[in-house]
């Protein structure tokens, strides 16, 4: 016989504690478990035993009255929630209570995270939806009240602001979808897809100038690249800044001698 409880078996039983203190519920038990199991497997000394009976007991005892217990312990909230005894001879069976009692405990966080994840997605939903109908029928500052509200509560999930842009592009509000192409690129300051919309959008505007700012932020963030060089030179050509209009066309070509767009721009300027 030990005269002193195993470390593992002790060590389990300070885990078993501390995850209590921390709200850790799930693995405080199986910590416990754990070392109820080991505690079934060795002979102690009467002393060493009644330590062990005491901090068991008193883990017990804690848990019991732990508010996450209460659902399964006092599901009537009548204050006197069910005990979880301890008898000497039955530690492995009071383990396995305690195996199912977290497993319950984790099925339910999951579910509940589950739940939230759906209500999330479904709220978003309902707003686009109603955003979309009030623009479709003409309520124009209500529907954008309602998208803008989606880019707010959801601005931490990932392509959001261009999916809202993408919709108030579908509905003909540009002023609307180059802000919120705006506010992707400064989210999402390496993704291409919010310079793209917001070119787009400013250049449905006839807005050469923001424009021109969308380009000169891709060629800081990316650096220069032929295709950009070839757009740029049709974005000064519709502005009707020749020598821009050449000059990246002529930057375009030199890096790639068949990018078309500065093709189509050295076309055009030399029928003129």
């Amino acid at each position: 016989m030990l005269n002193v409880a195993p470390k593992e078996m002790r060590e389990n039983i300070a885990r078993a504690n501390g995850y209590l203190r921390r709200n850790e519920v799930p693995r405080a038990m199986q910590a416990m478990s754990t070392a109820l199991r080991q505690f079934a497997g060795v002979k102690l000394m009467r002393a060493a035993r009644a330590e062990m009976d005491i901090q068991i007991t008193d883990f017990l005892k804690a848990l019991v009255r732990h508010q996450a217990m209460q659902p399964l312990l006092d599901p009537q909230q009548t204050g006197k929630p069910r005990k979880l005894p301890y008898q000497l001879g039955k530690e492995a069976a009071l383990a396995t209570v305690l195996d199912g009692l977290a497993k319950i405990l984790r099925d339910e966080a999951e579910n509940a995270v589950k739940r939230k994840v759906e209500a999330r997605v479904e709220r978003k939903k309902t707003l686009i939806q109603t955003g979309v109908q009030l623009l479709q029928t003409g309520q124009i500052a209500k529907g954008r009240a309602f998208l803008k509200r989606v880019a707010e509560e959801f601005k931490d999930e990932k392509g959001i602001c261009v999916q809202l842009g993408q919709i108030f592009v579908a509905v003909g509000q540009h002023v609307e979808a180059a802000e919120m192409y705006e506010a992707a690129i400064q989210a999402q300051p390496r993704d291409g897809a919010g310079y793209i919309g917001a070119v787009n959008s400013w250049l449905a505007l006839h807005e050469y100038e923001k424009a021109e700012k969308v380009y000169k932020a891709v060629l800081r963030t990316f650096g220069g690249h032929p295709s950009t060089f070839g757009k740029m030179a049709k974005l000064y050509l519709l502005w009707h800044k020749r020598e821009l209009a050449e000059e990246f066309a002529t930057r375009a070509l030199q890096g790639d001698s068949r990018q078309a767009d500065a093709l189509a721009v050295m076309e055009t300027l030399n029928r003129r």
